[in-house]
């Protein structure tokens, strides 16, 4: 019985003997991998290269996932279609209003540009690991990204003087090693990869990562995602793992809307994220699930609570500049999934729903594999659950990485069952089919 290819090249990774597979091609080179590795240095401080985000990543990846002759992902497709034909009847006005109290035409295509930058990672992802995972090698470049987004990104941010919740510089970069930037997303791919999928010292190097960010980070999605880690590590189905917690974050939230006042005094930052997305529901009601379109604010510019100072969530609309005016439209909810329902009604929000769950890993893979798929899908979910992770550059970068992976890893599995029913399949070097037989006992 062979190694499965995923453990091969994991163990052979560094070492001089490594197996001899092909590397990536010119286009990999000049399109793909410099949009991943550019979001991966700079982690939160993306938002230095501006409207260059335009053409790096999307510009770039659209292009790469053309010239790889590709299929889109057709239920975010579909789910990106329709926000397009929202966003041009919200030029017109012809959505409904519930509280919003702004709307500027200029705001948009703003607030689009973040999802059609997901969009764009995701359909290239697709592409490049679809090719990679045929030469059972989706791990390429592993070292390098893992310096770029655990070494440069933070250095960058930290030369930058980023803040966090009042901390100082150096505090706040250290706790966003539990945030879910594209920096994060990214290296943290590779690193599950490694826990799951090797049997040397890699594994225990990625344990020691995972739990070391989990102690020093005050980002509580973090220590979710190390906890169903660790239970999928100690024999929990990986996907039972992920259903549990799709079950139990909107359980969460269920109750917590219905007690916003006693949360905020227990934890404001907590508190502010069930009131965003009570108000967005409200809104959804109140447009009867036709949503409010785009170009108008998804926050109020003000809450106040019996017994707590008011809390200002966007300075006063008269003070502000265009520019900051903009900006301060497109501050999302914290939750991508209930920003959907907010902007595109019932309709958006079905769509993108089934375009998240697309993604969900399948069963006829192997159990180590389809663990390590769980753990990114439930990755994926808790941060477009808890942040703007889809109205953002910061994190939209890397969550269509992750999910253009998934997308590739169904279609390769896919296509191993379909071959394998027609006895069509023939044992490979590389890739899923030799994967889906190490599996079979599983």
């Amino acid at each position: 019985m062979t190694t499965p290819p995923f453990i091969r090249v994991l163990g052979t990774r560094f070492s001089p003997n490594r197996l001899r597979r092909p590397s990536p091609d010119l286009l990999d080179y000049v399109l793909f991998l410099p949009s991943i590795c550019l979001a991966c240095s700079l982690g939160i401080s993306f938002r230095l290269i501006g409207p260059l985000f335009v053409v790096i990543p999307v510009g770039l990846c659209l292009l790469y996932a053309v010239l790889r002759l590709t299929v889109p992902p057709r239920l975010l497709s579909a789910y990106v279609a329709f926000c397009i034909f929202a966003a041009i009847l919200s030029t017109y006005q012809l959505f409904p209003t519930s509280w919003q109290v702004q709307f500027r035409e200029e705001a948009i295509v703003r607030q689009l540009i973040p999802l059609l930058g997901f969009f764009s990672v995701a359909w290239a992802s697709k592409a490049y690991f679809g090719r990679r995972l045929i030469f059972g090698d989706p791990f390429f470049g592993a070292p390098i990204i893992l310096v770029l987004s655990l070494v440069v990104a933070p250095t960058v941010m930290l030369q930058q003087g980023v803040g966090y919740q009042g901390d100082d510089s150096a505090d706040a970069v250290l706790a966003l090693y539990g945030a879910f930037g594209n920096n994060i997303l990214i290296a943290m791919f590779f690193i599950t990869g490694g826990i799951f999928l090797a049997t040397d010292w890699r594994r225990y190097f990625g344990l020691v990562m995972v739990l070391a960010v989990a102690v020093t980070t005050h980002f509580a999605q973090f220590k979710v995602l190390t906890l169903i880690a660790v239970a999928t590590l100690f024999g929990v189905p990986g996907r039972i793992a992920a259903i549990v917690l799709v079950a139990i974050l909107p359980a969460i939230y269920a109750v917590g809307i219905g007690h916003v006042p006693e949360v905020m005094l227990e934890s404001p930052n907590s508190g502010i994220r069930l009131a965003l997305v009570g108000d967005a529901i409200s809104s959804a009601i109140d447009t009867h699930g036709i949503g409010i379109g785009y170009g108008k604010e998804s926050v109020r510019w003000r809450y106040q609570y019996s017994n707590m100072p008011a809390f200002t969530f966007l300075p006063d609309p008269r003070s502000m500049t265009p520019d900051r005016m903009l900006e301060a439209l497109s501050t999302g909810i914290e939750n991508s999934i209930v920003q959907a329902l907010l902007r595109t009604g019932v309709p958006g929000f079905v769509l993108f729903l089934s375009a998240l769950f697309a993604a969900f890993p399948p069963r006829n893979l192997p159990r180590d594999v389809r663990d390590h798929a769980a753990i990114i899908f439930g990755m994926m979910f808790i941060g477009c659950f808890v942040n703007s992770a889809l109205e953002s550059p910061l994190s939209a970068v890397g969550q269509g990485f992750l999910y253009g992976y998934l997308l590739a890893l169904r279609a390769s599995a896919r296509t191993h069952t379909r071959a394998m029913s027609v006895g069509l399949a023939r044992p490979t070097l590389g890739g899923l089919p030799s994967l889906a037989r190490q599996g079979s006992a599983t």
